[in-house]
């Protein structure tokens, strides 16, 4: 083993930690996680138990990840946020419980100018976040999501939050690979997008929408549409099966959304609205 573990570092019973680790001072590493070669833990990063971080993996800055995750190889987190006139104010990366983060993923850290800059921002990032969680210089990934490979996660956003029961199954939120969120972006819980999606920042994905492969998002989503060559073409039957939701709740929840949305983008319109 050709390990570096500064001294200051906490690792409880059952971690495993590969060939060319760096741990810094002050990294927290909680019981049965495994830690593959060549990966760096910074000096604020904490991770707690049974996870599997991924060979070449880089957690860097002030991250947060929960319980039973896997991050797979040459996946990056904690990166400074990339936003004009403000790369200096570098916040948080929040990760939650049973997600799957696949290879080459990069997921930034928040960015905290808001209480200055953009305070009208503030309720629109406090969306379904307990109250006590201080939310606004934050990156936060939600519980049960999948992520493929080669996806990117810019500051501020919110992913895999929402106001829908758990799927039966594994996950809830699916990112395809080559997907890329700008900052700020909010994908609420049960969204799924195809490959090659991109989403421009400070649009808000309700839940339960889904994308098309290489669509465009210039626009608000509402919960469970179904967006194709970057129009709305109705209401996606298949997710709104998958986690049982009803045409009525389907509608109180865009309702709801109205209220969450961050207000800089007009919405994609519902197909029976049309009508």
């Amino acid at each position: 083993m050709f390990e570096i573990i500064e001294e200051g570092a906490l690792l409880e019973e059952n971690v495993k930690v590969g060939n060319y680790v760096t741990i810094k001072k002050g990294a927290k590493i909680g019981k049965n996680t495994v830690i593959g070669d060549y990966s760096y833990i910074d000096s604020n990063v904490v991770i707690k138990e049974n996870n599997y971080i991924g060979t070449g993996v880089i957690l860097k800055g002030n991250v947060s990840i929960g319980k039973n995750n896997h991050i797979l190889d040459k996946t990056t987190i904690g990166l400074s946020p990339k936003h004009i006139g403000y790369h200096f104010y570098k916040g948080r990366v929040i990760i939650g419980d049973n997600n799957f983060i696949s290879n080459d993923c990069s997921i930034d850290c928040g960015n905290n100018y808001l209480s200055d800059k953009r305070p009208e921002l503030l309720d629109y990032l406090r969306t379904d976040l307990p109250s006590n969680l201080d939310y606004e210089d934050a990156t936060i990934i939600g519980d049960r999501c999948y992520i493929l490979n080669n996806v990117t996660i810019h500051h501020n956003c919110r992913v895999g939050l929402g106001n829908i029961s758990n799927y039966s199954g594994e996950y809830d939120t699916i990112i395809c690979s080559g997907c890329c969120l700008n900052g700020f972006v909010q994908l609420r819980k049960g969204c799924e997008l195809s490959s090659g999606t991109y989403i421009r920042e400070f649009a808000s994905i309700g839940e339960g929408a889904f994308t098309a492969m290489m669509t465009h998002v210039v626009k608000d989503i509402p919960p469970f549409a179904f967006i194709r060559n970057n129009c709305c073409i109705g209401t996606h039957e298949g997710l709104a099966k998958k986690f049982k939701i009803s045409k009525n709740e389907i509608l109180k929840l865009r309702d709801t959304f109205e209220k969450k949305r961050s207000g800089e983008l007009d919405s994609y319109i519902p197909y029976s609205k049309k009508q």
